[in-house]
C-alpha cells in the first residue's frame, strides 16, 4: 500500500525497523574516528590541527557528497542510494583500519566521508514520505534512536577492542563489520518490500505551498539554530581531548562522552519530534537551541564529576531535540520530488561549515588552550542564545506579505 503524505503512515512497521536499524549500524561504521582520536593521536604524535583535518577529511567529503547524492536519490530508489552506501563505508574501515601513516588515512576517511553522504537525505526523504505530517516529527525522531544508540555503544565497542588489542586499527576493523551487515540488510529490505511511487495531489501542493510561506515566516530562528549548531559541530569531537587535557582523565573514559552525548538522543530524538508534531516546530525548536551557548560555558567550567555529567547529558538532550524538528519542518515545506534534494543542501551547509571550521577550532586551541577555546565558543554561542530568547516573539510572529 502506498505511503500517505496527509495522515498516519499505513507503511508496515517493518519500516521504520529497518530504519533505525540501518541508521544504526551506519553510525556504527562512520563513527568511530572521534573516541579514537586521542589514540591515532598519540599513535601518528599529531597536534590539535592535524587532528582536525583527519576530522575535516571525514566531514568535507560528507557535506560535498550530500547535493550528487542527494538529487540522484530524488531520480533513483533511495533504499539503493543507502544500501550501496553503506557496504562502501563498510569497506573504507577496512581500508583505515590497514594504515600505517597520516597521510594514508586522509584520503579513506574522504572516501569514508563520500560514501556516508549516502545515507541521511535519502532516509529522511524517504522517512518523510511514508509518514504524514501529523506523524512525521515522531517517525523521524525514532529513526534517531538508531543513530544514538551506535553513539552510546560506539565508543565503549572501539575503545574495547583497541584496549583488548592494545591496537585502534583493530578497534575500526571491528566497526566496518556492522555497516557491510547493514548494507546486505536493506537489499533484502527492497525485495521484501518493493518502493513505492508517491505523487502529490493538488490538496497536498498547497499544504506545500503554506508550509514554505511558513518557512520563509521563521527563516530568522532556523538561521540562529543553524548557527549554534555549526558551534556545537565544530567543538563536538574535541570534548574527549578536551576531557583528557583539562581534567586529566584516561583516554577511555573521555572517549565515553562521546557515547552519554549521543546515547540520550534515544530519549530526546522521538520526544523533540512529537512535541512537535503536538506543539509546533518552531517552539520546540527555540527550546532546544537557546540553551547551546550557556551550555558550552558550563561544560568549560563545572568541575569534573557529576556536574559535568549532567551538562553532557543537557548538551545531548539540545543537540538530539533538534534534529528531527528541523529535518520534519524541512519536509513540511518541500514536494515529495525535492526533498531528498532539499534535505542534501542543508545537510551539505552543515557539514562544510563544520568540517572548515573544526580545524579552526583545532587551531584557535593550540594559539590559546582548551579552556580560553572553549570559552570563545560557549560567549559566541550565549550571545546567540540571547538573541534567540529576547526576539522568540518576532521571531515566530507570521509576516505581512
Amino acid at each position: 500500500m502506498p505511503p500517505s503524505e496527509t495522515g498516519v503512515s499505513k507503511t508496515p512497521r517493518f519500516t521504520i525497523a529497518a530504519f533505525i536499524v540501518t541508521h544504526f549500524v551506519h553510525h556504527i561504521g562512520t563513527g568511530g574516528l572521534s573516541p579514537l582520536l586521542p589514540l591515532i593521536r598519540d599513535s601518528f604524535g599529531l597536534d590539535y590541527t592535524r587532528s582536525g583535518l583527519l576530522l575535516s577529511a571525514q566531514g568535507l567529503s560528507l557535506g560535498f557528497g550530500q547535493l550528487p547524492i542527494s538529487a540522484l536519490a530524488d531520480r533513483v530508489s533511495k533504499r539503493l542510494m543507502i544500501a550501496v552506501g553503506l557496504l562502501g563505508v563498510g569497506i573504507a574501515g577496512i581500508g583505515v583500519s590497514f594504515a600505517t601513516t597520516f597521510w594514508q588515512l586522509v584520503p579513506l576517511l574522504a572516501v569514508m566521508g563520500i560514501m556516508a553522504a549516502t545515507y541521511h537525505a535519502p532516509a529522511a526523504s524517504y522517512l518523510a514520505g511514508s509518514f504524514g505530517v501529523a506523524a512525521r516529527g515522531r517517525a523521524l525522531g525514532t529513526h534517531v534512536i538508531g543513530g544514538a544508540l551506535a553513539f552510546a555503544l560506539v565508543s565503549p565497542i572501539a575503545l574495547g577492542v583497541a584496549s583488548l588489542t592494545g591496537s585502534w586499527q583493530t578497534g575500526f576493523l571491528v566497526l566496518s563489520i556492522f555497516p557491510l551487515i547493514g548494507g546486505l540488510m536493506m537489499l533484502y529490505f527492497m525485495w521484501r518490500q518493493p518502493e513505492q511511487v508517491v505523487t502529490a495531489t493538488s490538496t497536498q501542493q498547497r499544504e506545500q505551498v503554506n508550509a514554505l510561506r511558513a518557512l520563509r515566516d521563521i527563516g530568522p530562528l532556523v538561521g540562529v539554530a543553524l548557527a549554534e549548531q555549526l558551534l556545537t559541530a565544530s567543538m563536538f569531537a574535541y570534548i574527549p581531548l578536551f576531557l583528557v587535557d583539562r581534567h586529566g582523565v584516561s583516554i577511555q573514559l573521555a572517549g565515553l562522552s562521546i557515547s552519554l552525548l549521543t546515547g540520550i538522543g534515544i530519549i530526546a530524538a522521538p520526544l523533540g519530534g512529537a512535541l512537535s508534531d503536538r506543539f509546533g516546530r518552531a517552539p520546540v525548536l527555540v527550546a532546544a537551541t537557546a540553551v547551546v551557548g550557556p551550555l558550552i560555558l558550563l561544560l568549560t567550567y563545572v568541575p569534573f564529576g557529576w556536574a559535568i555529567v549532567v551538562v553532557l547529558l543537557l548538551f545531548g538532550l539540545s543537540l538530539n531535540a533538534r534534529m528531527p524538528v528541523l529535518e520534519s519542518l524541512f519536509a513540511d515545506a518541500i514536494p515529495a520530488g525535492r526533498r531528498s534534494t532539499v534535505l542534501g543542501l542543508y545537510y551539505f551547509l552543515g557539514q562544510e561549515t563544520s568540517a572548515v571550521t573544526t580545524p579552526l577550532v583545532g587551531r584557535l586551541i593550540d594559539e590559546t588552550d582548551p579552556i580560553k577555546a572553549f570559552t570563545i565558543i560557549g560567549i559566541i554561542g550565549t550571545a546567540l542564545s540571547v538573541l534567540l530568547v529576547f526576539n522568540r516573539q518576532s521571531l515566530l510572529r507570521p509576516r505581512t506579505v
